[in-house]
């Protein structure tokens, strides 16, 4: 039986995605299903136009299925095809940067997996790790066993967060977003958290009559109490729960009454 599906958007080889499924493995039964290269900035896209093909492996001394497919069909097909009973959580990550505010959540591959997840009915969880600067500046490479290491707290940080998550139950909670700084442990502050609300910006750069996609680095300014940005900047874990009913329940009264008059 296994209690967690474990899936990401960065392909099998992440040294975040191999360091969480070993870490979770010490505790419970884990199933890892990823894509079989990089699928980020894809969101909850579902494959349509083609044949997947799953095929069992051993890299570094996990076992995982790989998919030529997105986080989310990894997600349907692990769910539907690879497990023999529903998973008890779904966890996707550890994703190679953070992923926080509103425009980046609903983008990101790592969340997409998590949404499917809760869609599905399954209790999800999405895990990001903030990259520091100078990391990326040196191009580490973190697609190389050797800089597992790098992920090792994070890959605790999640554990410790799901045994938390698995034994309550959370009203009108669909999935959480958990966002880590890089220098922290299990024994750091954690904070539950909003998504902010500044955008990225312009995403993609004309060169002649073609367009490159670079996505402008997240500003640290204007932040709002209680934010993922906020928390994440004092150096502290975020994590924010989320529903994925897109209703504005809140506001569905005021709404309708104006239909009702001008309708």
């Amino acid at each position: 039986m296994t209690d967690i599906l474990v899936t990401n958007d960065d392909g099998y080889t992440s040294a975040g995605f191999v360091s969480l499924v070993n870490e979770l493995s010490k505790y419970y039964t884990v199933t890892a299903v990823a894509p079989d290269r990089g699928r980020s900035w894809i969101g909850k896209a579902i494959t349509t136009k083609k044949e997947l093909k799953v095929k069992k492996i051993t890299y570094d001394n996990v076992e995982m299925f790989l998919l030529n497919g997105t986080p989310a069909d990894c997600v349907q097909i692990g769910l539907y095809d690879l497990v023999p009973h529903r998973p008890k959580m779904i966890i996707s990550g550890i994703n190679i940067g953070l992923n926080i505010g509103k425009a980046r959540t609903l983008s990101s591959g790592t969340i997409g997996a998590a949404i499917e997840g809760a869609i599905d009915g399954v209790r999800s969880l999405a895990a990001s790790l903030s990259i520091p600067i100078a990391l990326r500046d040196k191009k580490t490479d973190f697609y190389i066993p050797q800089n597992n290491v790098v992920f090792e707290n994070a890959a605790k940080i999640t554990t410790k967060v799901t045994t938390i998550i698995l034994d309550k139950a959370f009203r009108d909670v669909d999935l959480f977003s958990l966002n880590i700084p890089f220098n922290a442990t299990v024994t750091s502050p954690l904070e539950i958290t909003t998504l902010f609300n500044t955008r990225y910006g312009r995403l993609f750069h004309k060169k002649g009559n073609k367009f490159n996609h670079k996505t402008p680095p997240i500003q640290f300014k204007d932040m709002e109490e209680q934010s993922d940005l906020k928390v994440i900047s004092e150096g502290k874990i975020s994590l924010t729960p989320m529903n994925i009913s897109f209703s504005a329940s809140e506001l569905i009264k005021d709404v309708e009454q104006t239909f009702r008059q001008e309708w």
